[in-house]
Parts: C-alpha cells; structure tokens; sequence
C-alpha cells in the first residue's frame, strides 16, 4: 500500500504533465507511435497527421504504478466530471472511467483517467485492452460524457503502423 503523499505527488506530477502529453508533441508522426524511457514508461499515442492532437494516448508507468488514458478528441471547451472512453474492436471492449477537463491556457479539453496499477492490476488491463489492441479492425474509440443530454463521439482509428509500436508497448507494460 503506497502513502498518501506518494500517491499525491504522482497524481500532481500526471496532471501538471497531463496537459502536454495529451496536446501534440511537435515530433509525434501520423499515425501509431510509442515512446518509452527508462523508468519503466511506455505511452502508446495515435494522431492523425505530424504534430496533430493525441486522439489516444495510453500510458503506463511502472514506476509510479499508475495506468493512464487521454483523449484530445473532445470538444474545444467542453468539461464533464464524469465521462467513459471506450476501444473496441470486434466483441473486445475496454473501458475507463476519467473526466473532461478544459484547459484554458492550451484553448481546449481531454479526456483523462489514471488508475492504480501495480504489476498484478496491470497485467489484468493488459488482458482487457491486448485483445482490442490486436483485433481484425479497426479500432473504433468512443467517448460518452456522464452528463443529460451530451452526445457520445465516435472515432475510427486504423490499425496501419500499430503492431510494431504495441510490441513495444505491450513488452513494457504488460510483462
């Protein structure tokens, strides 16, 4: 069981980099990319042209025992407390439970959810999320606000140049 302080400093140190990893990186390519560095970090990203916003960015850091999920396919000021980003491809499903937050010095929303993983819970997300990862289609990425009366969004993201960047990313994650 970690402290209270430690599990407070590694949810302000996601969210004060929260902002820069869900909006472009100047060097994200098109398409499926991953990065990983020695902490023991991989972040699976897919945008759809050079330097273009993190339609999905998935993220685990071993170090700090923490699985994220953000999206920047959001509205540009849209913000819900509570909201569901989903994958799916086939009958697979993965679910997260996060919020829409506006950021107002970067002029638009994500989607954020971080949850608790250590090795035995991230194993389990692996088992959850490989299978829709690695399906036939393409994956369709859903986000459904937890609000009355706010709509779902639906995306399709290819599976073209993703099987080398999961094999990254599924190394350092889930094994």
């Amino acid at each position: 069981m970690r402290s209270p302080v430690v599990v407070l400093i590694a949810v302000l140190v996601l969210f004060a980099n929260a902002c820069n990893v869900v909006m472009a990186d100047t060097g994200d390519p098109a398409g499926w990319s991953v990065a990983t560095d020695p902490r023991q970090r991989a972040f699976l990203v897919w945008t759809p042209e050079p330097g273009g916003p993190r339609i999905l960015m998935l993220g685990c850091l071993r170090d700090a025992e923490m699985f994220t999920t953000m999206s920047a396919d959001v509205g540009e000021r849209d913000e819900f407390p509570r909201a569901t980003l989903r994958l799916s491809s086939g009958s697979h499903e993965f679910d997260v439970s996060g919020s829409v937050t506006h950021y107002p010095h970067l002029g638009r929303s994500s989607f954020i959810s971080d949850l608790d993983a250590d090795r035995r819970q991230m194993l389990a997300l692996g088992r959850k999320l490989m299978p829709v990862l690695e399906g036939k289609g393409d994956i369709t990425l859903t986000l459904t606000p937890g609000a009355a009366g706010a709509s779902s969004k639906t995306r399709q993201l290819p599976l073209v140049g993703l099987a080398p960047a999961l094999k990254i990313f599924a190394r350092v994650c889930f094994k």
